[in-house]
């Protein structure tokens, strides 16, 4: 296990991470022994460790005239991090209902390549309100992440009770699971026109408004807005009712 990487994941930075391995390794270390121990300037090593005696990662005694740093044991450090995550459970409901009382201000964020979209991918598995309306070429999906990943997406969608109503591209050679349409996989297809060619996705979640791009473009967004999202609902439901039913697929 590379542990200064699950270090840095916990919120240190490398060199803190470094310094705290150190110090945990010698049991009791000065400045200068921990300089030796890890290369850094014994003045850098000075500032990090009043970081990390501020963070609560170490404890500071005195021998002399000496002032020695020691590493907090690993299981307090746990239990500090629990009690720090029930305090901050407690205080979740109230920073939530400042939030919602705030004038929610537009938000556009752009994602890049393979990474990117299927960033974009794991939060439309985050929906609240438990349903997603998408204009979609499945196949474009399929290319982009394999059928292995969007089958367990589905499946993940399903599990998470979420509804998807799709709007589909008059597409040939989609695989048979993404056709089906019933209350088992909580999923309503109709096909758009077949004049209706395009390439990506596009979905409407909650109050946002998320696209991806086709293998070709690679990119996506997602637009977080009440407004945007309430517009884009209303030319979904519009398109949807005009839709041919799936039953009846246009050729």
């Amino acid at each position: 296990m590379d542990i200064i990487k699950e270090l840095v994941r916990q919120g240190l930075s490398a060199r803190k991470s470094e310094v705290y391995l150190a110090i945990l390794e010698l049991g009791r270390a000065t400045t200068i022994d921990i300089a030796h121990k890890t290369g850094i300037k014994r003045t850098t090593v000075y500032d990090i460790v009043l970081d990390l005696l501020q963070m609560g990662y170490i404890t500071e005694s005195k021998k002399g005239k000496r002032r020695l740093f020691i590493a907090e044991d690993p299981s307090t450090l746990l239990s500090k991090n629990e009690d720090r995550l029930s305090s901050f459970k407690e205080l979740l409901p109230f920073l939530t209902e400042i939030r919602n009382q705030s004038t929610p201000k537009p938000a556009i964020r752009f994602y890049d390549g393979f990474v990117g979209a299927k960033a974009i991918m794991e939060e439309l598995l985050l929906v609240e309100q438990k349903e997603q309306f998408f204009w979609s070429s499945m196949s474009d999906l399929i290319d982009l992440f394999g059928n292995i990943y969007m089958e367990r997406w589905v499946k993940r969608r399903v599990k998470r009770e979420v509804i998807s109503r799709v709007l589909l591209t008059n597409q040939s050679k989609i695989p048979e699971y993404y056709l089906q349409s019933n209350k088992k996989v909580l999923r309503e297809i109709k096909w758009l026109p077949k004049e209706y060619v395009f390439s990506g996705v596009l979905c409407i979640f909650d109050n946002k408004v998320a696209y991806i791009s086709s293998r070709q473009e690679s990119f996506g967004f997602i637009i977080e807005s009440k407004e945007l999202a309430q517009i884009m609902k209303l030319i979904f439901q519009s398109s949807w009712m005009m839709a041919p039913s799936f039953d009846s697929k246009p050729v």
